[in-house]
């Protein structure tokens, strides 16, 4: 992964955007007292948004388990379910 300045980057934006869209590298641009920023491929942003989102449910289904083997939590039908939710079932 190549690390590139913010004033490196401006100078030669085109260049750097071009690079990494043919070479699909990752570039960290450091900015002066800064959190760094990273320019990356299309493809690879769209991949982490399919993990990030993966991940996510993963941890919704990891709650909804511990919740239904919770033996305190509160047990409500199916229906009463969609009925607070004012969803029409079947």
């Amino acid at each position: 992964m190549r690390s590139l300045s913010s004033e490196e980057v401006k100078d030669r934006f085109a260049d750097t955007l071009n690079h990494v869209a043919g070479t699909r590298e990752h570039i960290v641009i450091r900015r002066l007292n800064k959190e760094p920023v990273y320019m990356i491929p299309a493809r690879d942003y769209e991949l982490f948004l399919k993990l990030l989102q993966q991940a996510e449910d993963n941890l919704d289904l990891q709650e909804a388990e511990e919740r239904m083997t919770d033996s305190k939590q509160e047990r409500v039908s199916f229906d009463e379910f969609f009925a607070e939710l004012e969803v029409e079932c079947g």
